[in-house]
Parts: structure tokens; sequence; C-alpha cells
């Protein structure tokens, strides 16, 4: 790096980070700083760059709300159908491509890539959100079949079914707006075809959260206002409104798509599945969870009750121990974790690690105390995640991993900088750093955090 374009990185860094002065000074500055680790992280890859863009290109599923498909659900973690689109033509991608979204989620990526016509693969973890993807990667189905199988429903017929029991329902609904969602229910349950019933489990699904007393303001939650805005009519509105959706949007790429792409969709752990060999990958764009307290099961709890993909507290509770860890997974799971070898050994995560026991110990009332084993876990869950991925990428394939920095307990992680280095761990090649969007900590809110394009090459 010249002189020049040293001066000039240290000014956008100084930018970027001057709000954050304050809580440096009150919790003591012998904790590194994102400044100190950006600084040090261009020292060990100078041929890396890093680059303010901050061109907010979409890493948020915002955009996506008005758009065909994409807009049959609300998912609050994925990531918009344009940030797609520009790192495919970045890449250089095309119908002869092979695309891998790891963390698929409601399937961006894959429904981008059928769009495009290029062939994709996608692996999600929850089968509630898998039975979301199966029906978005799914544009074969007759139209007139899933209007005439409307037309069948009656929701006027007094239901035989009832509520999730372990499930707080009678405080999630209100009575008579319940007993429509049950009929809801159970009329979708005796549609007999898998293939057109996959339709109606999705619009049944997006009816719950709007015509219950809670509220994913991003985390799931209690909405007192709620309780009577909620008309009894809404659950079939609102049914009736996404099944039009869902009608209008397979009639419309039915029109303007020739030959559909392969998708292949997998309900499956990224840690643990060998992609099949067939799959040789181009290119992977995907956002893994982030190092932070965001629980993706709790926060769907809803659905996933709902949809009967968990039958207890204690199916949720084995979901979330299988997932990429957040601070809410069991403590018998991370003590029998804490007994096994590192896989990898990396200073960063060593300093991070350490530094937090002292803010265990300093800070009152926190809930757990084993948020140095959480921290290692993380980077190794990544770790097992970018392995697989190297073994099913051809050479030259190319990643494009969105990820936000960390601050916990006080103490600053930049997660994109390690997931560089725990990348090259796995067997890729550094390429660069996109700081995209400015974010703000859910503890220290005024506390400035950053979310990144991380780039890498097989």
């Amino acid at each position: 790096m010249t002189s020049e374009q040293d001066s000039s990185f240290i000014g956008d860094v100084g930018r970027f980070y001057s709000g954050n002065t304050d809580l440096w000074t009150s919790i003591g500055s012998h904790f590194k700083t994102p400044e100190t680790y950006l600084h040090e992280f261009q020292l060990r890859y100078p041929e890396v760059s890093i680059r303010f863009e901050l061109k907010r290109r979409g890493l948020n599923f915002a955009n996506n709300k008005a758009r065909p498909v994409h807009r049959w659900t609300d998912y609050l973690e994925g990531f918009s159908d344009s940030f797609v689109y520009d790192t495919m033509d970045d890449f250089g991608l095309g119908k002869d491509s092979v695309i891998l979204d790891p963390f698929t989620g409601s399937g961006t990526v894959n429904v981008c890539s059928m769009m495009r016509g290029i062939e994709s693969v996608g692996i999600e973890i929850n089968p509630t959100i898998f039975r979301v993807l199966k029906a978005k990667t799914a544009w074969e189905i007759s139209p007139e079949e899933i209007r005439n199988t409307m037309k069948s429903l009656d929701f006027t017929k007094e239901t035989s079914i009832d509520p999730p029991v372990f499930m707080k329902t009678d405080r999630q609904f209100r009575p008579d707006v319940l007993q429509i969602i049950l009929r809801i229910k159970e009329q979708v349950q005796q549609i007999e075809r898998p293939d057109l019933r996959i339709y109606f489990e999705l619009a049944f699904m997006t009816v719950l959260l709007p015509c219950s007393n809670l509220k994913r303001s991003p985390s799931i939650g209690y909405d007192k206002k709620k309780e009577t805005a909620v008309h009894v009519r809404l659950p079939v509105e609102l049914f009736e409104t996404k099944v039009g959706q869902i009608i209008e949007d397979i009639e419309q790429v039915q029109r303007i798509q020739g030959e559909l792409p392969p998708c292949h969709i997998y309900n499956e752990d990224s840690m643990e599945f060998a992609i099949p060999a067939e799959h040789t990958v181009d290119a992977v764009i995907t956002s893994p969870p982030y190092l932070n307290s965001f629980d993706y099961v709790g926060n769907y709890k809803l659905e996933i009750g709902w949809m009967e993909d968990a039958q207890s507290t204690a199916d949720f509770r084995e979901l979330r121990d299988r997932m990429i860890l957040c601070d809410n997974v069991s403590r018998k799971m991370i003590q029998e974790y804490e007994e096994q070898p590192d896989l990898f050994d990396l200073d960063w995560v060593t300093y991070v690690t350490r530094a937090t026991r002292p803010r265990m110990r300093e800070r009152l009332g926190i809930r757990r105390k084993d948020y140095h084993i959480l921290i290692r876990k993380y980077f190794e869950d990544i770790y097992r995640v970018l392995c697989r991925i190297h073994d099913s990428m051809r050479p030259g394939g190319k990643v494009a991993w969105v990820v936000g920095d960390s601050l916990i307990l006080d103490v600053y992680i930049p997660t994109d900088l390690i997931t560089m280095m725990v990348a090259e761990k796995a067997g890729f090649r550094p390429m660069g750093i996109e700081i995209d969007r400015v974010r703000r900590s859910g503890i220290r809110r005024s506390f400035v955090l950053r979310e990144s394009i991380v780039y890498f090459t097989r």
C-alpha cells in the first residue's frame, strides 16, 4: 500500500468509527478497537483491498417485498435480489455456472438463479423455512390448479383440530381469530397433493404473525396494540391475497422463462452435509448467521410450531443446538463442545475469547458465563461450513460472504476480518472486503458496527 493509499484508508476508517470514542473511554481502551483491527489486518494482508463503499447495495430483504416470487415471504435476515444479480455480474456467472448458498433461508439466491437460467444449490437446516424454499423454487405447477384448489377451500366449516399444545396460544391469538386460523390450517391439511399443498402452506405461514399479538422488530415479541387491531376477517383476507400473489407470479415467470434450470435444495446442516459430487460449484453467494444473540429458531417459533416441525420446546432446543451458534444454545451442548480439541489455531480468535473472560466477571446479571466458548464455537462452525464449500468448488471459484461485526460484553469482534482468516485456514485465498452498511449494536445503540461483503476464492 502506498503512503497516499494508506492516508486515504486511515481517513475512511476514522470517519466510519468517529462516534465510538465515548464507549472506549468509558470501558477502558485496553481492548482493541475496530480501527486497530483494520490497520493490523491491512498490515497482515497488504494485497487485500478494504473499501468503504457504503453503497447500501441491498444487504437486507426490504427491496424484495415488491419482487415476483421473492415477495411471497418477508424474511428479515435475507439480502436483496439486486445484490445477488450484481454479484453474479461481478463474478461473470452465466448459464453454464452453478451457484451455491449454504445458508439459503427463503431462497433469494436460488430464485435469482432461476430467473437468470442458472443452476443452483441451496442448503437450509430449518425445516419450516425449507418449506418456504420448496414453494418458491417450484414454478412448473399449473396456476389454474392452484386457483381451483383455492375455490374448493371452505373456511366457514367448524374446525376439529387443536392448536399446538406446547405454545402460548391463548396469549398469542385472540380467541375468535384463533378459530379462523385453525379453520385455514385444517383446510390446507386436507389438500391431498403435496405439490399443490406447498403453496397453501406457505400462504398459511404468512398469515400467522400479522394475525397474532406478536411482532418481529427484528426479534419476536408481544405487541399490545395488536390485541384490538386484528379483526376476525383478517386471516382469510391475508390468505386469499397471498395465494393470489402466488398465482400471479407463477403465471408471470411461466410467460417469460424458458426451460427452467436445475435447482437442487436440501434440508440439511451445512456443517455436516457433503454436497453431491455432481454439483461442482462455480460461486457461492451467502450470508451466515451473525455472531450475536439473535435466535433464528426462537424468532420463527410461531411458524415452526404451527407447521408441526416442532412438537415441544425440546424440539426447538435440539434444532437450535444444530445450527450455527447463537447465545441461546443449551449449556449441555456447549459443555460437550468444550471437551473437543480446537479445529484450528488463530491468534485473533484466542484474543477475543480471552478478552471476554474479565468482562463476564465484571458484568453483573449476564445470562451466561461461557461466552468465550460460544465465540470460538461460532468461528469453528463457520470453518466447518467453509471446508465443505471448498470440497465442492472448482479451482478459481469465488465466494461473496455477507457478515456483520460484533460487540459482545463490550469486547469488539471483527467477525468479517476473522472470517477471512478462517477461510484461508479452510484453503481459500483472500480477495477483498467491501464495508457496505452501517449497523448499530443491539446492546450499545450508540456504537457503530458495520456490515461487510468478504470476497475470497478457491
